[in-house]
């Protein structure tokens, strides 16, 4: 008899047990569906595995427990849950990507450190005064440390200034709100906060307000969207406070209807600059066009020029050329970014000397040819008749 029933066959395959203090969890270690999914196409390779044997599991055990996975998107999580510090993955560039290991030990000693926090009684109150007092050790150290730093700086106060020594600079507001954006920002892009990136984010905080939470989904928008870069995230920023846009709704609606249509570019392009103004009326470019625009963008934010210089450049392009354009003032910028030229009287000092040079030679050149050409004397002979008797 054909059995019509398939029900037993998808028992026989078993259950995959997620520990539920996964999704208790999740917020706190900063987990979404897709990442508590993949944790368990690796609990389930653990299951299909000898875990009292092995340390782990491979990357290749997990993409054939579930045939829905591409190597491609496996790879992209496994580096999230890597940054994050759920899992151990095998750092072997001499092994290919299936047969790397995965270890699921971060994620239990995590999961282990959030329990007993919220039940201290499965601590054991020894080891718990032990870490008190390590942990006090270790703020004194540092206070001490700190204290020993502003006393150097106290010194050194002193030093340049005897007659009056200045007051210290206010704390900076909201640090604890600045601190857990830079950590995200840190964690999503992979390198240390920039200088760039520093300082517009202050702007986010003090200036225009924004809620640390606020700035989080903004950011993650952004960067899903590979924009990266601090001015363009600024201009994205103006936008949502001019318009009063600080809903989730709102934000998905903005993205939608003027990023990811391409409409953003443009508004950002035709936004009122009065340094790009300024610097079109004294050359004489037109610089209207979005495509000059971004070359303007281009020295001032990534390659991090001041105005100043640039409008320097824009003046020794109208002094050497007739029919100069921005190409010239590139090439300008350019030597002045390869010899660490970033103040005004520095490029002074270089346009000195490149004059000075230039004298040199034609006075050099100058001797050298009429080193070269022949005397009058020796050129020509003056012929004389003989006289008459």
């Amino acid at each position: 008899m054909i059995q019509s029933s398939a029900i037993e066959e998808v028992f026989r395959w078993g259950y995959i047990n997620i520990p539920g203090v996964l999704f208790a969890y999740a917020k706190e270690l900063e987990l979404d569906v897709e990442d508590i999914g993949i944790l368990a196409s690796i609990i389930c390779a653990y299951q299909n595995s000898k875990p009292l044997l092995e340390k782990g599991v491979e990357v290749g055990q997990v993409l054939g427990a579930c045939s829905s996975l591409t190597r491609q998107k496996l790879s992209r999580k496994l580096s999230r849950l890597h940054h994050l510090g759920i899992i151990d993955l095998e750092e072997n560039k001499k092994k290919g990507f299936t047969d790397k290991v995965i270890s699921l030990k971060p994620l239990v000693i995590k999961l282990e450190a959030l329990i007993v926090r919220d039940h201290p009684r499965l601590s054991p109150k020894e080891n718990s005064d032990q870490a008190k007092s390590q942990q006090i050790e270790k703020l004194e150290r540092m206070l001490e440390q700190y204290r020993y730093k502003v006393e150097q700086l106290e010194q050194k106060l002193a030093d340049n200034s005897p007659k009056s020594v200045p007051s210290l600079p206010a704390p900076v507001k909201n640090d604890e709100q600045y601190r857990r954006v830079a950590d995200f920002v840190a964690r999503k892009t992979g390198n240390l906060l920039s200088v760039k990136m520093s300082n517009e984010l202050r702007k986010w905080l003090d200036e225009m307000g924004f809620s640390p939470e606020f700035l989080l989904v903004l950011l993650e928008l952004c960067f899903e969207r590979q924009i990266v870069n601090p001015h363009d995230i600024s201009k994205i920023a103006r936008d949502l406070k001019e318009y009063s846009i600080n809903s989730l709704d709102g934000l998905e609606m903005y993205f939608k209807n003027y990023v990811d249509s391409g409409k953003n570019i443009s508004l950002m392009a035709r936004r009122f600059d009065p340094d790009i103004m300024e610097f079109g009326n004294f050359t004489g470019i037109d610089m209207n066009a979005e495509a000059r625009r971004r070359i303007y963008y281009k020295w001032r934010y990534d390659w991090s020029f001041s105005h100043a210089m640039i409008m320097k450049a824009g003046e020794v392009m109208c002094q050497r050329t007739k029919n100069g354009g921005l190409e010239y003032i590139d090439s300008v910028l350019n030597n002045w970014m390869s010899k660490e030229i970033r103040q005004v009287h520095e490029a002074d000092k270089e346009i000195r000397e490149f004059k000075e040079n230039r004298r040199s030679n034609q006075r050099n050149s100058v001797d050298k040819a009429n080193r070269k050409s022949p005397s009058r004397k020796e050129e020509y002979e003056i012929f004389v008749p003989p006289l008459k008797k």
